[in-house]
């Protein structure tokens, strides 16, 4: 008779006292069918979109397990005479790490820790999220949204990577509603950045630590009494475009600090309405070979 063998969550430990404990040495691997959202499959689907729930198997004696970590089945004790069904469903939660599904980001970022990890969205997510300062993250967006929704959407304490054609906004006004603090490292990779509230899109913040890279990227803010970006560290526009509405005590980008560095090695800052581009009250801005410093009327530049 078959049974039902639930999912375990097994550490490197267990497996191990499975694999190697007493009983039959295994002769034979068991014939595996991977059925996903009820239909059979030729693989395992993608771990970060997928969840193995159970599995079923024809034998009583052998040791059956699905290892999320390596995303294999694990078995002992089989005679080659088995036959295992592994069953998946679509992963329910927003964001996946390592395979697990967590309902906000905050959650997320908690569970990697100072660890380096791959984050991936399953779908748009409302809510921010704040890293460890030894953190070390690649975010793929997979072109879903995180709207920070009136708490800042991303804080940045340690190194990050953000890619995936996706978009990281903040839709709701509070005292805390920016779209991106980067108090660490971090790159921006073929994403969209915008902000319709009273914050600023991207702060990179004066802690002398603080390097924004922007890769094909288009970070823009919908209202002309804010700016879109402040930097008060280390920034440079490889490709893409910074782009904003403000009047003229609103520009686009405002270079604030003495150890203020914005280079333009590509891509565009641009004002759409009568404000600057670029407000260097104190710092250095490199346009190419154009270099300027406590410069307050840069009116573009590309």
């Amino acid at each position: 008779m078959k049974s039902i063998k639930h999912i375990l969550l097994a550490s490197a430990i267990i497996l191990t006292g499975f694999m190697a404990g007493c009983g039959k040495n295994p002769s034979g691997a068991p014939k595996v069918k991977y059925i996903v959202e009820g239909k059979e499959a030729s693989a395992a689907p993608d771990k970060n979109l997928y969840k193995a729930v159970s599995i079923e198997s024809n034998s009583k004696e052998a040791v059956i397990i699905w290892d999320v970590a390596t995303w294999t089945l694990q078995t002992s004790n089989t005679t080659g005479k088995e036959t295992v069904n592994v069953y998946f469903e679509y992963q329910d939660k927003p964001v996946t790490v390592d395979g697990i599904g967590f309902d906000t980001l905050q959650d997320a970022f908690n569970y990697i820790g100072t660890d380096s990890k791959r984050l991936y969205l399953t779908r748009d997510i409302t809510g921010g999220g704040n890293t460890a300062k030894d953190s070390d993250i690649n975010i793929e967006l997979g072109g879903f949204t995180i709207d920070g929704a009136g708490n800042d959407s991303i804080i940045n304490n340690g190194k990050m990577t953000i890619y995936g054609a996706g978009t990281i906004t903040n839709s709701v006004d509070g005292e805390f509603s920016k779209s991106i603090v980067n108090y660490g490292e971090l790159t921006l990779q073929g994403v969209t950045v915008t902000n319709s509230t009273n914050s600023v899109a991207i702060w990179n913040s004066e802690n002398g630590s603080s390097v924004l890279t922007i890769k094909d990227s288009d970070i823009s803010h919908s209202l002309a009494s804010v700016m879109t970006v402040v930097n008060s560290g280390t920034m440079e526009i490889v490709s893409g475009s910074i782009t904003g509405c403000g009047d003229s005590f609103h520009p686009t980008l405002y270079n604030n600090r003495s150890q203020s560095v914005l280079t333009l090695t590509g891509g565009s800052i641009t004002n759409t309405a009568d404000g600057y581009a670029i407000y260097n009250e104190s710092g250095t801005v490199n346009l190419g070979e154009a270099t300027y410093s406590e410069s307050y009327n840069i009116p573009s530049a590309e």
